[in-house]
């Protein structure tokens, strides 16, 4: 039994040795994800989600305008969430109710999905990555930036895209990208009811 798991412990010693060894011919570059437009939808809050192995308490937070997303370690995931923002604070985001039992083989939308059965938080994605990262080194790329924004929402669904990226070369000029908002049918200002905000009244407001 004990040369059994010796043995284990061998196959697990390489895993936990070059997991974070950082390729030879490759450099990380700091990635800032943010969101730029939260301050024209007041009435919504963006909540974040971690999940990870150097994550042993999660609950949610606040996502705040024009600040880079934060997940902690490479290996852990960001889920996030919207929610009216006066539901919120009546409540407080501390209290709002995780769900502990959720099974083990779930990861990705599947699990961020059953974080919490509360009916007034709307899970939106966990595809938004603000981890760093890795380059060859034959690339001067020294620091990505990407915006996101709220483009509006269908029924209760939250629609975001990416709308500027920016790549900064060090002494060499910045490389920016600007995208257009998809044309989204049914797309409305406000979840909230009826609202005389539309889909080309948002094109045309960006």
């Amino acid at each position: 039994m004990k040369k059994i798991l010796v043995l284990l412990i061998m196959c697990f010693i390489p895993f936990l040795v070059f997991s974070d060894v950082a390729p030879s011919d490759m450099h990380p570059v700091d990635n800032c994800v943010r969101f730029t437009n939260l301050d024209e939808y007041p009435e919504i809050t963006i909540l974040g989600y971690i999940v990870g192995p150097t994550y042993d308490s999660p609950q949610f937070f606040e996502i705040q305008n024009g600040k880079c997303l934060d997940k902690g370690y490479k290996f852990n995931d960001l889920g996030l969430y919207w929610a009216q923002k006066k539901y919120v604070d009546s409540i407080g985001i501390e209290n709002i109710v995780i769900n502990t039992n959720i099974g083990p083989e779930l990861w990705g939308d599947a699990y961020f999905k059953q974080v919490t059965n509360d009916p007034n938080i709307f899970f939106i994605t966990s595809a938004i990555d603000p981890g760093d990262i890795w380059v060859p080194d034959y690339q001067t790329l020294k620091a990505r930036i990407s915006d996101y924004e709220i483009a509006g929402f269908v029924g209760n669904e939250i629609i975001l895209y990416l709308s500027r990226q920016t790549s900064k070369y060090g002494s060499d000029p910045d490389e920016v990208v600007i995208y257009d908002l998809p044309e989204i049918p049914n797309l409305k200002w406000s979840p909230f009811g009826d609202t005389d905000g539309s889909s080309s009244e948002s094109s045309q407001k960006k």
